[in-house]
């Protein structure tokens, strides 16, 4: 059974997976027509209290999400607080430029791969050619491997190197600590590995940690189709 969302829940959303399917590659994706107003109509509903919490840079989350939401790109190392104050919490790692470099060449001769370089990490995805993976998750393994500010993270069928300290859970912990989050019960739905350190940082904080492919019928439709029986 799907919580009922109060206007006084504080909501937090991922992207892709969650609210939009997923694609062969992150510029594939196809917005829903209504998502924008949706959005937006909620971050009204819930007084400013809806942020989005995605592994995406924030030009990608705005476009994608509509503009001037409160956000977490990049798996919380850069956040957008409820003023449009932007904040990163770490600095990029300077071996992801050499790691990069090497990573371009070794999949130049590949179909189906694409790096994609962000601020402060590289995701590489295979969506397209998945024989490939256990080669790839072995060499971003190699090149990550003598760097302690660097982490990996696992997605679906694509691996992130990227600084060392943000994630998901943290992200939503620093929105509740301030208006107009405080003080409310927070719900947080993700789809992905990247997603559980802020399903658990939700229940931790007395409120909900939803999983699409354990709480939705039919994947990002039941969760649109769930926001926006909100206003029903």
């Amino acid at each position: 059974m799907l919580p009922a969302l109060s206007p006084e829940n504080a909501l937090f959303l991922d992207v892709d997976g969650t609210l939009i399917d997923l694609a062969a590659t992150p510029d594939a994706v196809i917005i829903p027509p209504d998502l924008h107003t949706l959005l937006q109509n909620l971050f009204a509903r819930q007084s400013g209290a809806v942020a989005i919490l995605s592994g995406r840079p924030e030009a990608d989350i705005d476009r994608l999400c509509g503009p001037g939401l409160p956000l977490a790109a990049e798996h919380g190392a850069i956040l957008r607080d409820s003023t449009g104050h932007v904040t990163s919490a770490v600095t990029r790692p300077a071996a992801l430029d050499d790691i990069a470099a090497t990573l371009r060449a070794h999949i130049a001769p590949l179909q189906g791969v694409l790096l994609e370089d962000k601020k402060f990490g590289l995701a590489l995805h295979w969506r397209g050619a998945p024989s490939h993976a256990p080669a790839l998750t072995a060499l971003v393994q190699t090149l990550a491997a003598p760097h302690p500010d660097l982490t990996l993270q696992h997605a679906h069928q694509a691996i992130e190197i990227r600084a060392a300290g943000p994630d998901k859970g943290k992200a939503l912990e620093f929105f509740m600590r301030s208006p107009p989050f405080a003080g409310r019960k927070p719900i947080f739905t993700g789809d992905d590995v990247t997603d559980e350190p802020a399903i658990a940082a939700a229940n931790r904080l007395g409120g909900i940690g939803l999983h699409v492919a354990r709480n939705f019928s039919d994947g990002p439709a039941s969760v649109r189709a769930w926001l926006a029986s909100a206003f029903l």
